[in-house]
């Protein structure tokens, strides 16, 4: 039973992404989104009387977000292990999930062939009652032998996409399936750059090639379970580090690319790909991906520089490294299955002190998330739900009519237009339930370690079906299970069934409290329809900046650049600025989020209520390292600016709390920024 523990480890990457939008919240120029925020410094007192009087003396007028968040704050903690906290933590949403699982999982119900329950009962009971036994072994220690018997480079790569496609392994290649960035409706297949080497990332290794010690490591430890001396193996691992540091140098590991720079990468024939990777016989897609080569025209290529130096790097004189690279990766991450074969994968796959049901769940989780969302989505989205969500969404669209219709500084044309696009939107709440198929029960093989194996290969080949098909506008890219909501440029928004929960929305609750909550992060969804990347997108989800007059894009620029300068005032820890350009599109949203919810609320009392519940909703802990570097990866601003910098800008919040020049909120009405 303890060996099935040791999964864990790896299966933790598989969780569900729990975060509130991709959004997060900061004051006039004030610390936030970092670990020691100003609670936190009145913590470090330890002097609870000028604790409380800290407290007393907080205003609304010259904090807010501290002002609403001060005692969650201050009792928060980062779990061991993260880099950040919420008000929302996840927890309970992760704990509904596992428990739906092992509720399924130990059911004695005979569910049909092919069913979300089968898959999802089976695969727990081999999860929970997995043992590695011989055949395992022997498939995974042969695809090691034949790494380590290739001859020359192309026969290495050969078998390196032949274990992606059919063993489950990874390459360097990060192959995407998805919505084309230009076309809503259409798929397309995408490369994007890699991040990491072994584990360690590209960044840490350009920084200082001496991070490469922990992949140097991973090698020398594989190496050794086949029987190379330390001394030996430790030599194949610093050679082979050479090939991170030459792809750690052609990576621009300072930039995160934005949707913009997306758009703007152009496709890519599969012939010019194969003069790319000129040093690789035969094409790089077939050869890792599988036939998709024959449904779509072309791929994107996000980093086309790093991949020119891999292609540079496909040598025979590079195949030792490249070997040690391949196989090292290869038997790290297969070492979970077998961990009992050899003390060294055992160290690496250290037994797990969480209780085998979740191990299991996890395990699950990670394999069969389409499942999982339909599963929840069954169980939680209620038709109470379901009516209240969509009256809060038509609610946020009328007030967003109002606000075009009475945006003069658009033309009429350019209103209309808008307001096209507008009504358009659609709302998407759940995964529409996929039709039951009993050969995919056939996906569930002789153990977990098979079934894992069947079900990678099934999501792929899945994935490449679909290239050629046209996207269905009812189709959800986020799981129900998924604590987040997303505008598409098809013209959609995603709110999942977990952010519908409680306490973010409650259909018989206060109404205030839930524009505040769940109806800012509609508004915010639906404010990105119009945001300075998205508004290039007509009503139909097609990318054509066309679609409005030059008058009227060049306005939308001047004040596109008015809120990058207003947010770019805005910083962390009283020294780290915010990036306004960066951020320019999700600063939007929320501005216009705030804008719509409080154009349907007049009394002064509600409105309290509904900036509380704004507030309250985006309350964040963040180490303080990982907030600094969040300001040039993130297209968000940090956790309060996202409160306090709309908030002061806003109208009816001025009014509510009667700012006046010399309170830490306030902004001269000249220098204040609104969307509408």
């Amino acid at each position: 039973m303890k060996k099935k523990h040791r999964l864990l480890p790896l299966l933790l990457a598989g969780l569900l992404t729990v975060n509130v939008c991709g959004c997060s919240m900061q004051a006039n120029d004030d610390s936030s989104g970092s670990k020691k925020t100003e609670a936190e410094d009145s913590k470090d007192d330890g002097d609870k009387s000028e604790d409380k009087d800290t407290k007393k003396e907080r205003r609304p007028q010259d904090d807010f977000y501290d002002y609403i968040n001060y005692d969650k704050l201050m009792n928060m903690e980062i779990s061991y292990g993260e880099s950040a906290a919420s008000y929302f933590a996840g927890e309970e949403i992760q704990d509904v999930i596992e428990n739906m699982i092992v509720e399924i999982g130990n059911s004695n119900e005979k569910f049909a062939d092919g069913s979300n329950e089968q898959l999802v009962h089976d695969l727990y009971k081999q999860a929970i009652d997995y043992k590695e036994n011989d055949d395992v072994v022997k498939t995974i220690m042969g695809n090691c032998d034949r790494i380590l018997a290739a001859k020359d480079v192309q026969e290495l790569f050969k078998i390196w996409g032949d274990l992606c496609i059919n063993y489950g392994a990874q390459s360097i290649f990060t192959f995407n399936i998805g919505r084309d960035y230009t076309d809503g409706t259409r798929y397309c297949i995408e490369l994007y750059g890699a991040n990491d080497f072994l584990g360690t990332s590209l960044k840490d290794i350009k920084d200082d090639s001496s991070n490469c010690s922990a992949a140097n490591a991973i090698a020398r430890d594989m190496h050794r379970v086949m029987g190379d001396d330390y001394e030996t193996a430790d030599e194949k691992g610093r050679q082979m580090v050479y090939l991170a540091i030459d792809i750690a140098n052609a990576t621009d590991t300072e930039h995160n690319m934005t949707l913009e720079e997306m758009i703007a990468t152009p496709k890519t024939s599969f012939a010019e790909l194969d003069s790319i990777m000129s040093n690789l016989d035969g094409s790089l897609v077939e050869m890792f991906v599988g036939d998709a080569v024959s449904k779509t025209d072309g791929i994107y290529i996000y980093d086309p520089e790093q991949l020119k130096a891999v292609n540079e790097l496909i040598t025979d004189e590079n195949l030792e490294k490249w070997r040690s690279y391949i196989f090292a990766g290869y038997l790290k991450e297969m070492g979970m299955y077998i961990p009992e074969s050899n003390s060294i994968l055992r160290d690496y796959n250290p037994e797990s002190k969480e209780k085998d049901e979740k191990v299991a769940a996890f395990a699950v989780v990670n394999y069969l998330g389409t499942a999982i969302s339909e599963l929840y989505a069954e169980r939680y989205y209620t038709p109470e739900l379901d009516k209240g969500i969509h009256k809060l969404f038509d609610e946020i669209i009328e007030s967003y009519d109002d606000l075009i219709n009475k945006a003069d500084w658009l033309t009429a044309d350019t209103r209309k237009a808008l307001l096209k696009k507008l009504h358009g939107i659609k709302l998407l709440t759940t995964p529409t339930p996929h039709k039951v198929d009993p050969k995919d029960a056939k996906v569930i093989g002789a153990d977990f370690y098979h079934s894992s194996i069947n079900i990678k290969k099934k999501t792929t080949d899945d994935k490449i079906e679909k290239l050629d098909k046209t996207v269905s506008l009812d189709e959800v890219d986020m799981s129900a299970a998924e604590f987040n909501a997303q505008y598409l440029p098809s013209n959609c928004i995603n709110i999942t069934v977990a952010i519908m929960q409680k306490p973010m929305f409650d259909p018989n609750g206060d109404n205030a409290e839930n524009l505040g909550a769940l109806g800012s992060v509609v508004g915010h969804e639906i404010g990105h329809a119009f945001d300075s990347t998205c508004i290039n997108y007509n009503a139909e989800g097609k990318y054509d900046p066309s679609w409005i007059n030059d008058t009227d894009k060049q306005v939308l620029k001047e004040r596109a650049d008015a809120l990058a300068e207003y947010y770019s005032k805005f910083t962390i820890m009283e020294v780290y600025h915010v990036d306004g350009k960066l951020t320019n599109s999700e600063n939007y949203a929320d501005l216009s989020g705030i804008e719509c919810v409080t154009n349907l609320v007049d009394d002064e009392e509600e409105l309290k209520k509904l900036f509380k519940a704004y507030a309250q909703a985006w309350c964040t802990l963040m180490v303080d390292s990982d907030a600094i570097s969040s300001l040039k990866l993130d297209p968000h601003s940090p956790a309060k600016t996202r409160v306090n910098a709309v908030l002061a800008s806003n109208k009816k919040f001025n009014e509510v709390y009667d700012l006046k020049e010399g309170d830490g909120m306030y902004v001269a009405p000249e220098e204040r920024v609104s969307r509408w």
